[in-house]
């Protein structure tokens, strides 16, 4: 059993290590996170909503989904510190469920992925105190593999990723505070952002490139 993701990352292929983490065999966390930031409300917002993350992936994505994709970031982003109601969750859930069904979205396979994963984010929060956040973040990934040209750069964007949630869970010294999230930007015009360390590479949706 691989201690963390980003263990099973480097040993497996992207589909595989995927699954990996859906069926609960590897942990996003190290296993030396503290518990309080097993599950960070900022990064999962990012995950939605950052040039790194799926609105700055998604290629020509359509303002609805945009727009879905940061409402729920933006919900992640306010429960970093205050709970929202469970009817404001159930509100988020339903219109992306909808949204997720639509034709435009159905025909692509990593929009629907990446509608998939706000939409158990959504679930996740109407009815669990602690909700359980494997399964939306697998659904994430697999949405940026599918964003990718090929495997190496999808593996390159969830290893940033990971970076990124290194970062929240171990800061630096003088970095930024467990659980801070970065200045929100506006990511609509970053489709083409490659992570540092990626080679330029336009953003071309390749089925099979797991």
């Amino acid at each position: 059993m691989h201690e963390s993701f980003s263990s099973a990352l480097n040993e497996m292929s992207v589909a595989d290590a995927v699954m990996q983490l859906a069926s609960g065999t590897v942990e996003l966390a190290l296993e030396d996170a503290p518990e309080f930031a097993r599950w960070c409300w900022c990064w999962f917002a990012d995950v939605l909503d950052s040039n790194w993350g799926l609105t700055g992936r998604l290629p020509a994505a359509g303002d609805d989904v945009l727009d879905a994709l940061e409402r729920v970031a933006g919900m992640c982003r306010t429960s970093e510190t205050k709970a929202l109601s469970p009817d404001a969750w159930r509100a988020a859930y339903e219109a992306t469920e909808r949204l997720a069904h639509s034709s435009a979205v159905t025909s692509s396979g990593a929009t629907y992925l990446a509608l998939s994963a706000a939409n158990d984010i959504a679930l996740e929060c109407i009815d669990e105190t602690h909700p359980e956040f494997t399964v939306a973040i697998a659904l994430a990934f697999e949405s940026l593999a599918a964003c990718a040209a090929d495997s190496a750069v999808a593996r390159c964007w969830i290893a940033r990723a990971l970076t990124e949630w290194t970062n929240r869970t171990h800061p630096v010294a003088g970095g930024p505070r467990t659980g801070e999230a970065p200045p929100i930007r506006d990511t609509r015009q970053n489709a083409s952002i490659v992570s540092a360390g990626c080679g330029e590479r336009g953003l071309l949706r390749v089925s099979g490139n797991l």
